[in-house]
């Protein structure tokens, strides 16, 4: 038996014997519950009727919700609540395309740079109009550097929004303008297929500068916000609830079936305890380790699909190890198992990844020549660039590699650790942390090893391959390429849109082989939906607007 194929063999036990130890664990701690399971998995009787309450109580992931201000919050649970509370130029219909929003209609120039918005008579949550110049100042307020917004260079399409988010240029010089009160004009750098998208995305949305003017960072509080969507905020506890109500005020609230939801901020675990206990109709997320056991006992209550995101670990190029060491890099990310890592620790849910951009229609994601080696040769060349690295037996790299709190992850990194001791002698540790700690040290650029996960904001490659460019606000493993610059900048000026791919197309080969990161997986949904829920729809980017949304009658057993 050859030495690559003794660590793989080392690997898989390790592997097989840390899914042992899992199934163990989840039936214990299953085992109590056995009633409810049974009775959460028997079809419900289900009328065809409204059920006379319509309060929908969801679950979103804890530890994550930063902020719900539109200009500064980035992360999945804000997100699901600033959908319910706020509407852009256009939202997000039930099947996840877009459609007309605050906007009307709308009409693009022949050269596809210039996009005219018609807005609706459309009102605040406090009867006030919605004109257009609230776009104008959100957009201003995002790309102000005084902001500190994390997603100012989301809004690089539109024509001066870098210059601006970088200090150079004045927030009067974005690429938005309202020539009246209905009216909304875009001015882009070069025709933007994803526009339409992008407009439904929560910094995107207008924003009620008198609230802003009157309170400062308050202004987001329940007894302070003005909102336009079709909730309002009736309440917002810090790491627990958040409760919306419907806005009678909301141009379509005629079609607006809900009367409340109620948001819970906990973690899968508890989410998964409390769908048994028939307290959540709408989970955020299940374990993955008990895929199987779940979908015994409920059936099509368990959801899953592909998902927008991907998994991968950031590489801080800036300092040691990795600062001018693509060996170390190489060595790193070819001595990951990708395929054994889905099969055993993510039960098969998701899909392997060899480059930072989830499979995308139209797109052709350039596949690194090292990914169809077979495992032998693959290993056998990860430790060539191991010891090319300066690291060997008697000298093995030692670090920690840093992730968020959660069982899932915590997993995930043992496994990748447990195969680069395996394959290579690395001496890995996983350290965890509190999200927002680990999210803190990131931006300051103090880790070298982290966690890096991503959830595109609109379906094109440009919203993963932005978090290379020199000067991202997400770019926390400071990586700088000025070839990969500059391709990006030919397509973000590219009117030819197959063009267009294929310049981002080239761009994701330099990272590849700069090796700015190790991409593990691309994402899944797991949701946990209670078969009386109705109107939601899976959805690439797994965006379901409680809007759309109603409780139909039914009896528990």
């Amino acid at each position: 038996m050859s030495g690559s194929r003794k660590c793989q063999t080392v690997a898989l036990a390790w592997l097989a014997a840390a899914a042992s130890a899992i199934a163990l664990f989840t039936l214990a701690a299953c085992s109590g519950s056995e009633t409810a399971a049974t009775t959460a998995g028997n079809p419900n009787k289900i009328g065809q009727t409204l059920a006379a309450t319509q309060v929908l109580r969801r679950a979103v992931d804890a530890g994550g919700m930063r902020s719900i201000d539109p200009s500064i919050s980035t992360d999945v649970p804000a997100a699901h609540v600033l959908d319910d509370l706020f509407e852009g130029l256009t939202r997000l219909g039930q099947d996840g395309e877009p459609q007309p929003g605050v906007a009307e209609r709308w009409e693009t120039s022949a050269d596809g740079r210039t996009w005219t918005f018609h807005l609706r008579a459309a009102r605040w949550s406090n009867g006030a109009p919605v004109r257009a110049g609230d776009f104008v100042y959100a957009w201003r307020r995002t790309v102000d550097p005084r902001t500190a917004s994390d997603y100012a260079e989301a809004l690089a399409p539109v024509r001066n929004a870098l210059a601006i988010a970088l200090g150079k240029m004045p927030v009067t010089a974005l690429g938005i303008s309202a020539p009246d009160e209905r009216t909304v004009r875009i001015e882009l750098n070069a025709p933007t297929p994803f526009l339409l998208s992008l407009l439904t995305k929560s910094y995107a949305v207008p924003q009620f500068e008198a609230a802003f003017r009157a309170h400062g960072e308050d202004w987001v509080r329940p007894e302070y916000l003005v909102s336009n969507g079709a909730f309002r905020l009736q309440e917002h506890v810090i790491g627990g609830r958040v409760t919306l109500v419907k806005n009678p005020l909301y141009w379509n609230a005629a079609q607006v079936r809900l009367q409340q939801v109620v948001y819970l901020q906990l973690d899968r675990a508890a989410q998964t305890e409390r769908f048994f206990a028939g307290d959540l109709a709408f989970t955020e997320s299940f374990s993955a380790e008990q895929t199987a056991w779940l979908r015994a006992r409920l059936g099509t209550q368990v959801v899953s699909a592909p998902y927008l995101g991907n998994f991968v670990l950031g590489l801080n190029v800036t300092r040691p190890p990795f600062a001018g060491n693509r060996a170390l890099r190489m060595a790193l990310t070819l001595g990951v198992d990708r395929e054994t890592l889905v099969r055993y620790v993510r039960q098969g849910l998701y899909q392997p990844a060899w480059t930072p951009t989830p499979p995308l229609k139209g797109y052709h994601a350039p596949v690194p020549a090292w990914a169809s080696l077979p495992e032998d040769e693959r290993h056998a060349l990860a430790r060539r660039y191991y010891a090319e690295a300066g690291y060997s037996a008697s000298h093995p790299l030692r670090m920690e590699m840093h992730y968020p709190t959660d069982s899932d992850n915590r997993r995930t990194y043992e496994a990748v650790a447990a195969m680069w001791r395996s394959n290579l002698g690395a001496q890995v540790e996983p350290y965890n942390q509190e999200f927002k700690v680990q999210l803190n040290q990131r931006h300051l650029k103090q880790l070298a090893l982290f966690h890096y996960a991503w959830i595109g904001d609109y379906p094109d490659p440009l919203t993963f391959l932005q978090l290379f460019q020199t000067g991202f606000g997400y770019n926390d493993g400071g990586y700088s390429n000025p070839r990969y610059d500059a391709l990006l900048a030919a397509a973000g000026s590219e009117a030819d849109a197959a063009r267009r791919l294929e310049e981002l197309s080239q761009a994701e080969s330099i990272l590849n082989e700069d090796v700015a990161c190790i991409p593990l997986y691309y994402y899944a949904t797991r949701h946990l939906i209670r078969s009386w829920v109705r109107g939601w729809t899976s959805n690439i980017q797994d965006r379901n607007l409680s809007q759309y949304m109603y409780l139909l009658d039914h009896q528990d057993h």
